[in-house]
């Protein structure tokens, strides 16, 4: 007899059936209710990082690289 593939879960689950039984009946319905409620409220506001303006243009930048390049290539 030839030796089957293991059925994959259908919920698609990266442990056994078993394991995932006992952890759900571990977990308290109050502490998924208050996960739920703070995911659901979101970022404060003000927590966006405000982007400074760039003084140079991207020419800079690629200059900037290039001497770094350059210096790493040739040792100077």
């Amino acid at each position: 007899m030839t030796k089957r593939a293991k059925p994959t879960s259908p919920f698609r689950l990266d442990m056994d059936p078993d394991e995932f039984l006992e952890r759900a009946i571990r977990t308290k319905l109050s502490e998924v209710e208050a996960l739920i409620k703070r995911g659901k409220k979101g970022k404060p506001p003000g927590t966006k990082r405000k982007r400074k303006a760039s003084g140079g243009s991207s020419q800079s930048v690629v200059s900037l690289r290039d001497r770094r390049m350059a210096k790493r290539n040739k040792g100077t």
